[in-house]
């Protein structure tokens, strides 16, 4: 078990900036520091040198915290204060601060690297536990001994599951790095709780997924490691506005991993998604495919499909203009996802080489006019390409069985000319237009984001053996 050492809203300390020393106090995500010197004069020559810190690339400052905790808290934007001088105090927003575990010297012999490295990230609770329920490290009892409990005395038995039982790993690789996804439940410890008059609590069971690295990684890395598994979690959640908490450790010369400090990450969320185990993908289900994902996600290339999910529980059931042509840019960039045989691809290659022969011959008999310099013939052809209608229904055809299961499991409309071509048109129609005619194309956009996401599974290594039950999980 562990304790968990939480990030308060509020606190303040001392914090190093450059060679000088700042006091300052943190709400929420804004830092406001003041010179610790005593003269003014030596005041004022510290709030010039942070005025004219080169700011440009990010960097973590580090300090204490006012329980003598070490502290890091990472600055991406400007230092902003009075540009009068009358008032003496600086601010910055930071989006991730990083507290010590421990503050005594034993806690710092444990470490077996500097404290602003870390082996090992995890992330856990929040809506992670939907996509990996944490009952299951609970050993049920049978049915029969919940009959023999109502009669009886009230004693019953609680039985934790061995680790093996539940806890899978997967190998990687991250921008380079080697890396290890362990995907277990942990239990946080039991003990009185202060804030509910003294109850005692059992403890709670939260899920987690932890990448584990051969090297250790620095502070700097944090920021995308955290980006890479909160899209893993969108996707399968098929919301953006999701929350976990976050905690480094450090290996030590047995290969245990003892915990270094825990990590606050702001977002803009109003509130965060609901959704139960039963209406997001289960983890467990695409497990082998996750490296892949992870993959994909690193190098940018599902922020199309992110774009899509809604970021706010009132907006789950709207469908705007934007997400039109989000889902519409979506499914351009999916269609080149598949590795579909490239025939067709042939036929649009040789109807170039007409053309361009064709303007050959042209040129041949014409040389009173430049066409190449005074006409857009030749950009008009360097982009020939199908047309979104027809990419679509390519990549219906391959995914039909997927799709097809989700149109009858809602009764939505069918996927044919007919429907695409009037979606498609949707994205042309110009937003300040007003009202909007949505008729089918509502249901047709729900049809077409299952489609989007087949697609995606698809690209990652996953049969359709496996997409369509999970798919029907979401939608």
């Amino acid at each position: 078990g562990m304790k968990m050492t939480k990030i308060t809203d509020n606190f303040c300390g001392y914090l190093d900036v450059g060679d000088d020393t700042f006091a300052y106090n943190v709400s929420n995500h804004v830092v406001t520091l003041l010179p610790a010197q005593i003269e003014e004069a030596k005041r004022y020559e510290v709030l010039d040198r942070i005025r004219s810190r080169n700011i440009d690339a990010s960097e973590y400052l580090f300090g204490v915290s006012d329980d003598n905790c070490r502290i890091a808290m990472l600055r991406n934007g400007k230092f902003s204060g009075d540009s009068f001088g009358l008032n003496s105090s600086i601010q910055f927003g930071t989006p991730i601060i990083i507290k010590a575990s421990g503050n005594f010297g034993d806690f710092y012999n444990m470490l077996t690297e500097s404290w602003d490295n870390f082996h090992a990230i995890t992330f856990f609770g929040g809506n992670i536990n939907a996509l990996c329920n944490p009952q299951m490290a609970v050993q049920r009892s049978p049915l029969d001994e919940y009959k023999k409990m109502s009669s009886s005395d009230g004693a019953r038995e609680i039985k934790i599951r061995p680790w093996n039982d539940y806890t899978r790993s997967v190998d990687f690789e991250i921008e380079g790095e080697k890396a290890t996804l362990t995907i277990s439940v942990s239990q946080t410890g039991e003990a009185n709780n202060s804030e509910n008059m003294e109850s005692y609590s059992l403890g709670e069971l939260n899920s987690f997924i932890r990448f584990s690295f051969e090297n250790a990684q620095g502070f700097d890395k944090i920021a995308k490691y955290y980006r890479v598994v909160k899209s893993l979690i969108a996707i399968l959640t098929t919301q953006n506005n999701i929350s976990f908490e976050v905690y480094l450790s450090q290996r030590n010369s047995d290969n245990q991993y003892f915990k270094t400090g825990v990590c606050k990450i702001f977002d803009h969320y109003e509130n965060y998604s609901a959704r139960k185990w039963h209406n997001v993908i289960p983890i467990y289900s695409i497990l082998d495919s996750v490296p892949m994902l992870i993959d994909k996600i690193a190098n940018n290339e599902v922020e199309p499909l992110l774009a899509l999910l809604p970021e706010d529980n009132t907006r789950t059931k709207q469908i705007s203009i934007t997400n039109v042509q989000d889902l519409c840019t979506t499914l351009e960039v999916a269609y080149d996802w598949s590795k579909r045989s490239k025939e067709e691809d042939l036929l649009i290659a040789e109807l170039k080489r007409n053309i361009k022969k064709t303007i050959a011959d042209f040129i041949e008999t014409h040389n009173e006019i430049d066409i190449y310099k005074e006409t857009t013939i030749s950009n008009a052809f360097q982009y020939l390409d199908y047309t979104l209608k027809q990419k679509i229904l390519t990549m219906y055809d391959e995914n039909c069985d997927v799709v097809d299961a989700i149109i009858s499991k809602w009764s939505l409309p069918q996927v044919d000319e007919a429907n695409v071509g009037s979606f498609v048109k949707l994205r042309n129609k110009k937003t300040h237009s007003g009202k909007i005619e949505w008729g089918d194309n509502a249901n047709l956009y729900t049809v077409l984001l299952a489609l989007g996401y087949a697609c995606l599974f698809k690209y990652i290594g996953l049969s359709n053996e496996v997409i369509k039950p999970t798919l029907l999980h979401i939608f």
